[in-house]
């Protein structure tokens, strides 16, 4: 660490020992050297003088050529990524950081005593977690956020409490499509915090995890090696005019570029002629003119020959000649036990997936698919529709401009596509014989299969070159890689009369009679699993709602689970989630049919629906914990509900439970379990609300609302109308919401439950409100603010309080509405209802400026900004702006108005939301700004 330098004995000695060495220090010196010289010059004469470790005067010197110890190199290599990063060289950062890393081989000084060796211990340490840190910053920037994952998430394990490790790693995972796994790690990372150091998370960390509680568009990938820090921003970024750099502003903000294929097939084999039909069907970008059309391509052929490995295997070999990515969707056309996805559904996927809103998302078909074809215009993108049913389900996925390729799997030939669109149909048959064999020895290994060609000919001949089955049977064989291959022949051989149906075309029966082969190994826990697995509606199961369904201990549950996934009869497509492919699910619900009696069959379907409905009404709990829950029946036995100890942990069960729960939904209806069917929409209604997912919620209402009819239950029918009238509301179809809300109303009445009277009175104020018939609102609101004033219903209260102090405004009579939203105010912040305080403190602005106290008016309405922003809440911060720029405009800030109202219109446009247009005609109000001034403003109201 000191080389070519003369270091005095009496440094050696403060170094080895300290400030206490014992007498004998200065002789054990010259026993190290001379140990040392040993080391380093081995062929050195016993008396002659060193040339590598040499005597100088009172000390010594270490002759090294520059850079040579390792610890030297590794400063060297750091201070070098270091320049690197700051001139922008993110590739040659990356370059010289896995240079520095690659050279430790352990701990620094590991068994060296002293203090001198502690010391550097300590530093070379930090400098190692600092580089480590760095690098997966600069992968960050280059958009390889998969590939950092592993290596963060051990760094954290290793040092839980350096929260720039724990912001990197919750960046990673949500540009992974992890947000629900980012919010666990942040949620870890408070817990870790409070109980070892008393605090919470630092300002940065806290950023990071409300970007992705709000899926701010600032962590998406960058388009350019840009360097990505905490705070969401990215070096080389416009400066601000004081020197410093300025955030993002929303419109410069950018969705990633979809990526959406699946996992290549790691033993994919032959296909040769096919794969150069589909590369002559690529787009050539270079002579695209108004006659041309959309290139499309039909993968048709019988279960199991592999279509969808084609078209994966196709897309990953292309992707690189579609910069504007590629979308994938499993069209469910031949699901067993849910129905083929709605060219709806499908479409709001694929907007979703290329950054649409939700509010922006139009509730019809129609609609929809012309956004579609909208944003796919001018883009190169790959579409791999896989699973089609039928030319009305593709249809409406079909871009308009040329430039994207279409890629369907069908096992129907679609022939209306080719008809009318052009489509060119490639239909897909079993292996030729020599791909069959280079599958085989790809798996197995060449030299397995050529110690015996009979056995690997008969395994071939019984499979029938499809490659389903040979990948099953290949699976058995490279489990037991001891075991001769003619045993598994044997065991084709004797289960031919279950492949006959395959030699005469029929290739459902021998996928049921392959399948089985696998499916006969399981352990009975496995097989029960797996049967049962065949009984639940959702796309995909968690490890606790699968051990519910089976009803066995979680352990249990998850020892199954992994069986299954390695003899490939499931696939943990995320961690503890599970899913499988159409004839899987066929072949499992067939068996549970087969073996399992109906009343055990249904009891599952009980168990798992309990599950979700208990772990819904928990997470409904802690994300909007002022409703009043329902009483529930307790959960049958076996029963085991995710635990959901936060909001933050609310909102990601629900954002990954959402596509199972809405199948849920309607498969509870229709199989009799009408309680689940109306109580699970019932928690959904406040996350639905948040998200904007205005379908989604009446769509669930509605299924609610028929149960509650079958049901003939009273309070079940007050609820579900009451929610589908409030989602009605929402999306401002006042026709459907009135009616529902009053039968509501009337329904509670006639139960006599005062507490919810008053509730859905406070909705219909509000839904009057929206009309602007205040009158008629403000008598309902203070009937309501009565009733909930005598039944103690404190938090509808708090909120009533505010309603009826806006409506006064509203009408003029701004005293009594400050009388109100002041009483609003205080019980909101007594409660902690972070909402309700950010309504009222823009209701208060509201009033404040309409008595022409402009001081308090901005003070207010800079308070719900930062309220809504704490939340969440876009639109309650766009209108606080507008408001904000209403009150600066009072008193004479015209720029300060304009920049505020600047920023309403940007963050509203996003949503979209009306009140844009209302604020953007204040803004023409105002004229031209003056030049430079607006820059200035907006920078400084950030």
């Amino acid at each position: 660490m000191r080389a070519n330098r003369v270091i005095s004995r009496g440094e050696l000695v403060d170094a080895v020992w300290g400030q206490d060495p014992p007498a004998s220090a200065e002789g054990g010196i010259y026993t190290y050297v001379a140990g040392l010289r040993r080391v380093i010059e081995p062929n050195r004469s016993l008396r002659g003088p060193g040339r590598v470790l040499v005597s100088s005067g009172a000390g010594y010197v270490l002759h090294l050529v520059p850079g040579q110890p390792d610890a030297v190199a590794f400063e060297q290599d750091l201070g070098r990524a270091r320049q690197l990063r700051k001139a922008g060289d993110a590739v040659g950062a990356e370059a010289a950081l896995d240079s520095a890393l690659s050279l430790w081989r352990g701990i620094a000084f590991a068994g060296v005593p002293g203090p001198f060796a502690e010391t550097e211990r300590v530093r070379l340490g930090e400098l190692r977690s600092a580089a480590a840190e760095e690098r997966a910053d600069v992968l960050l920037s280059l958009g390889r956020h998969e590939e950092v994952v592993p290596d963060l998430t051990a760094m954290v394990a290793d040092h839980p409490l350096r929260e720039r490790l724990r912001g990197l790693l919750m960046i990673a995972l949500y540009r992974s499509g992890r947000p629900a796994e980012a919010l666990r790690v942040f949620a870890e990372g408070r817990r870790v915090l409070a109980e070892e150091l008393g605090i919470d998370p630092g300002g940065d960390l806290s950023r990071i995890h409300q970007q992705v509680l709000t899926m701010d568009p600032v962590l998406a990938v960058p388009e350019s090696p840009a360097l990505v820090t905490l705070e969401g921003e990215a070096a080389g970024a416009e400066p601000a005019p004081d020197g410093g750099q300025r955030r993002p502003r929303p419109e410069d903000r950018s969705t990633p570029v979809p990526a959406q294929l699946p996992l290549d097939a790691p033993v994919f084999s032959g296909r040769r002629a096919e794969l150069s039909i589909l590369r002559a069907m690529l787009p050539d970008a270079s002579q695209q003119d108004p006659g041309q059309t959309v290139p499309i391509v039909i993968i048709s052929g019988t279960a199991g020959t592999g279509k969808t490995a084609l078209a994966v295997r196709f897309g990953h070999q292309v992707a690189k000649q579609f910069p504007g990515g590629q979308l994938y969707l499993n069209l469910r056309g031949l699901d067993p036990s849910s129905p083929p996805m709605e060219p709806s559904e499908a479409l709001r996927f694929f907007l979703d997936a290329l950054g649409v809103p939700p509010h922006r998302i139009p509730p019809g078909t129609e609609a929809r698919s012309a956004l579609f074809r909208s944003l796919l215009d001018h883009r190169q993108m790959l579409i791999v529709l896989d699973n089609a049913r039928d030319v009305a389900q593709v249809r409406p996925l079909l871009p308009g401009a040329p430039g994207s390729l279409v890629v369907v799997t069908s096992r129907n030939e679609l022939t209306g596509l080719v008809a009318a669109e052009g489509a060119v149909l490639l239909t897909l048959d079993v292996l030729s014989d020599a791909e069959a064999h280079e599958m085989l020895a790809r798996r197995l290994g060449p030299d397995r299969v050529a110690a015996e060609p009979a056995a690997a000919d008969e395994i071939i001949t019984a499979c029938a070159r499809l490659p389903l089955a040979l990948g099953i049977a290949i699976g058995r064989a490279a489990a037991r890689p001891k075991r001769p291959l003619a045993e598994l022949a044997a065991e084709l051989h004797d289960a031919r009369g279950r492949l006959d149906a395959l030699e005469a075309g029929d290739a459902a029966t021998n996928v049921r009679a392959v399948l089985s082969w696998s499916y006969d190994q399981l352990s009975e826990p496995a097989a029960r699993m797996f049967r049962l697995l065949g009984v639940h509606p959702g796309p995909d199961i968690s490890l606790s709602a699968a051990a519910s369904l089976a009803g066995m201990p979680r352990l249990e549950a998850g020892t199954a689970l992994r069986e299954l996934a390695r003899s490939h009869m499931v696939a943990e497509h995320l961690p503890a989630r599970y899913t499988f492919h159409d004839l899987l699910r066929a072949y499992a619900t067939d068996q549970a049919e087969r073996t399992d009696p109906e009343p055990e069959r249904r009891a599952a379907v009980h168990r798992v629906l309990d599950h979700y409905l208990h772990t819904a009404m928990a997470a409904s709990n802690r994300f909007s914990p002022y409703r009043s829950a329902l009483l529930l029946a307790g959960p049958q036995p076996g029963v085991l509900p995710a635990e959901v100890t936060d909001k933050d942990q609310a909102i990601a069960w629900f954002d990954a439970e959402v596509p199972v729960l809405l199948a849920l939904i309607t498969d509870a209806g229709a199989h009799g379990f009408d309680g689940h069917a109306w109580q699970i929409p019932w928690t959904l209604g406040p996350f639905f609300n948040r998200r904007g997912r205005w379908q989604d919620y009446i769509a669930a209402q509605q299924a609610a609302l028929a149960a509650a009819q079958r049901l003939d239950d009273t309070l079940a029918l007050a609820h579900s109308h009451y929610m589908l009238g409030h989602a009605h509301a929402q999306v401002r179809e006042y026709d459907a919401a009135d009616p529902n809300i009053r039968r509501a109303l009337d329904l509670f009445r006639e139960l006599g439950d005062r507490g919810n009277e008053a509730m859905v009175l406070h909705g219909l104020g509000g839904m009057l409100e929206k009309q602007e018939r205040y009158d008629e609102a403000l008598a309902v609101a203070l009937d309501a603010l009565r009733m909930l004033k005598a039944v103690g219903h404190w938090w509808t209260q708090a909120s009533s309080e505010n309603g009826v102090g806006w409506l006064y405004a509203q009408l003029g009579q701004y005293d009594r509405a400050l009388v109100h939203c002041q009483r609003a105010l205080a019980l909101h912040r007594d409660s902690g209802h972070r909402a309700g305080t950010a309504d009222t403190l823009d209701s208060l602005g509201y009033v404040y400026l309409h008595l022409d106290d402009t001081g308090q008016a901005k003070a207010h309405y800079a308070k719900a900004i930062e309220a809504y922003r704490e939340i969440g809440s876009p639109f309650g911060e766009g209108n606080s702006l507008a408001g904000l720029g209403d009150a600066l405009l009072a008193e004479g800030d015209r720029e300060g108005a304009r920049a505020a109202w600047h920023d309403a219109i940007v963050i509203l446009d996003r949503l979209p939301h009306p009140l844009a247009d209302e604020v953007r005609v204040k803004l023409s109000d105002l004229g031209p700004e003056e030049p430079g001034q607006l820059t200035e403003a907006v920078t400084a109201a950030r």
